[in-house]
C-alpha cells in the first residue's frame, strides 16, 4: 500500500469517527455552570504580603482563614 492510500484510509477512518461522534451528540459542548473566581489580596500594615486566586467558595474560605491566622487584613474581589 502506498502512502497516498494510507492517508486516504486514515482520513476515511477519521470521517467515520467524526460521524459517530456527531450521531451520538458528543461534539456539542455541554452547558457549563457559570462560576465565580475570587482575587484575594492580603496585607499587613498597608504592605501587600500576598495575592492569590480562589476558584470556589471553599478555596476562598481557606485563603481568608490563612490571612486571619497571620494577622493580615484582606480584600476579596469577585471576577
Amino acid at each position: 500500500m502506498d502512502a497516498f492510500n494510507q492517508r486516504l484510509n486514515l482520513f476515511e477512518s477519521f470521517e467515520r469517527f467524526q460521524d459517530k461522534l456527531e450521531a451520538d451528540n458528543l461534539l456539542k459542548l455541554q452547558q457549563s455552570e457559570s462560576f465565580s473566581r475570587y482575587y484575594v489580596e492580603a496585607s499587613l500594615n498597608g504592605n501587600l504580603e500576598w495575592t492569590e486566586w480562589a476558584y470556589d467558595e471553599h478555596e476562598l474560605d481557606l485563603l481568608k482563614q490563612d490571612a486571619k491566622d497571620c494577622g493580615y487584613s484582606y480584600t476579596v474581589e469577585e471576577v
